[in-house]
C-alpha cells in the first residue's frame, strides 16, 4: 500500500514538472536569463541553464566521489555484518543441539564482529553453563544486562528472569528465589515469575512461603480454586512436619482455616508431629473426632500410637467402633490391627493375638504381619515370630506370605495362626 502511495505521488510530480517545463519553456527561450559572477576582479557570465547545468553536474561529480570514498567502508560493514549473522546463526542452532563449546565459540566470534543483541549474550550465557564453566555465564549475563540496561528496562526483566531460570537448573534455587523475589516486587503478576516463584519456594522447602504466595497465584489465574485449596493444604502439612516446638505447631493449626484442617493430609500431618513430639494429647482428640466421620486405615493407625496415659480410653473408643462398624458393615481389619496393637502395648497377648489374626487374615497389610510378628516374639515363639516378620517382607515386595508354623495361643490355647495367609 506503501509503495503504490509512493509511485502515485512520484507520478503527480513528474506530470506536474512537464507541465510546469512547458508552459516555461517559450517564455525562458526567448529570454534565458543572465547571470554574472564577480570574485577579486575575476568575471563570469553566463546564462541561467548553462549556471544550472554546471551546479547540477558538480553536485553529480561530488556524489559521486564520495560513494566511491565511501565504497570500502561499506563493503567492510556488510561483510562483517554478514559474518556476524552468519556466527549468529551457527551459535543458536548449536545451542539448540547441546554443542555447548561450538555454540560459545560461534557466539564470541559474533560479539567481536560487532554489537550483537541482549538475546546473543543470553545465548553464550547458555552456553557457558552447559559447559559448567559459571564464571563465564555470569560474565554473559553481566554483559546482557549491560545492554538491555539493566531493570529499569523491559529487556532488563527478561535477562533477570533467564537468570533465574539459569540458577534453577542448576539446582541454586535460594539464588534464584533472590533473583525472582527482586522481580515479583516490580511486576507483581507477572504469571512466568510467579509460576517460577512457586517452584523455588516448593524445591526449597519453603512451604510457608508457598503459603503466602498462592493468593497472588490464584488472582493471577495461574491455578483455580480446587487445585489451590490442595497445595495450601500441602503446604500446611509439610510445613507442620518440620515444625520442632508444640507451641509453633499448635498456633499453625489454630491459624489454618476450619477448611484446610479438615483434610486428610493435614490432619495425618498434624497428628503424626504430635506424636512424635511426644503430646499424644494434641493428637488424640482431633484423630478421634476425624474417626468418628469417617473410618480411615492411616488415621486409625496414628490413633493406635497411645501413650501409657490414655491406653485404656483408646481401647474403649475403637471396641466402639468395631462394634458399630459389625451392625452395619464387616469389620475393618485396620481396625482390628488398631486395637492389635493398643493391646500389645497393654500387654494383653491374649485379645492382641485375636484381633491380628483377624487382621493379618482379612488383608495383606505388611504391618499386620509385623505386629504378630512382636507378639509372637514377646510370647517366646521364635520361629513363628521369624516367620511373620519374612511375610512383613513378602508382602512389601509383592509376593504372597507364607503359612506360620505354629498353632498355639499365648495362654496355650489353639488358634490356627497358618490361617494368616
Amino acid at each position: 500500500m506503501k509503495r503504490r502511495l509512493a509511485l502515485v505521488i512520484v507520478a503527480v510530480l513528474v506530470l506536474g514538472a512537464v507541465v510546469a517545463g512547458a508552459w516555461l519553456a517559450p517564455r525562458l527561450l526567448d529570454d534565458p536569463g543572465y547571470v554574472l559572477i564577480e570574485v577579486a576582479g575575476w568575471r563570469l557570465q553566463m546564462s541561467f541553464f548553462v549556471l544550472v547545468a554546471v551546479v547540477l553536474g558538480v553536485w553529480l561529480l561530488t556524489s559521486l566521489g564520495v560513494g566511491v570514498l565511501r565504497m570500502p567502508g561499506r563493503a567492510l560493514r556488510r561483510f562483517r555484518s554478514m559474518r556476524q549473522k552468519r556466527n549468529l546463526d551457527r551459535g543458536l542452532l548449536a545451542l539448540s543441539t547441546g554443542d555447548w563449546q561450538l555454540a560459545e565459540r560461534s557466539l564470541e566470534r559474533a560479539m567481536r564482529d560487532g554489537s550483537i543483541g541482549t538475546a546473543g549474550y543470553l545465548a553464550a550465557a547458555r552456553a557457558a553453563q552447559g559447559q559448567s564453566s559459571m564464571d563465564r555465564r555470569d560474565h554473559y549475563l553481566a554483559l546482557a544486562d549491560d545492554r538491555s540496561g539493566g531493570l529499569a528496562l523491559g529487556r532488563g526483566f527478561a535477562t533477570q528472569l533467564v537468570r533465574a531460570r539459569m540458577l534453577m537448573d542448576e539446582g541454586e534455587c535460594a539464588a534464584a528465589i533472590e533473583v525472582l523475589e527482586k522481580l515479583h516486587l516490580r511486576r507483581p503478576r507477572q504469571e512466568t515469575v510467579l509460576k517460577l516463584l512457586l517452584q523455588c519456594y516448593q524445591q526449597c522447602d519453603r512451604w510457608h512461603d508457598v503459603r503466602l504466595l498462592l493468593p497472588a497465584v490464584r488472582r493471577a489465574g495461574i491455578i483455580d480454586r480446587a487445585r489451590a485449596d490442595e497445595l495450601a493444604a500441602l503446604a500446611l502439612a509439610r510445613e507442620m512436619s518440620g515444625f520442632e516446638e508444640v507451641a509453633q505447631l499448635e498456633q499453625t493449626w489454630r491459624s489454618a482455616g476450619a477448611a484446610v484442617r479438615s483434610r486428610r493430609e493435614v490432619l495425618l500431618a498434624y497428628a503424626e508431629r504430635a506424636l512424635e513430639l511426644d503430646r499424644a494429647d494434641l493428637a488424640e482428640p482431633v484423630l478421634r473426632r476425624a474417626l468418628d466421620e469417617a473410618p480411615d486405615d492411616d488415621l486409625l493407625a496414628l490413633y493406635a500410637k497411645a501413650d501409657s496415659t490414655d491406653i485404656g480410653a483408646r481401647i474403649a473408643q475403637c471396641e466402639k467402633w468395631l462394634e458399630l462398624e459389625s451392625e452395619s458393615e464387616p469389620e475393618s481389619p485396620a481396625l482390628h490391627l488398631a486395637l492389635g496393637r493398643l493391646y500389645l502395648e497393654k500387654r494383653d497377648d491374649d485379645k492382641a493375638l485375636a484381633h491380628l489374626q483377624t487382621a493379618v487374615k482379612s488383608s495383606s497389610d505388611p504391618a499386620a504381619h509385623a505386629a504378630l510378628g512382636q507378639l509372637m516374639d514377646r510370647t517366646g515363639r521364635i520361629e513363628a515370630a521369624a516367620q511373620c516378620y519374612r511375610n512383613a517382607l513378602r508382602l512389601n515386595e509383592g509376593r504372597a506370605p507364607e503359612p506360620l508354623p505354629l498353632r498355639e495361643s499365648p495362654a496355650g490355647g489353639q488358634n490356627d495362626a497358618s490361617d494368616s495367609r
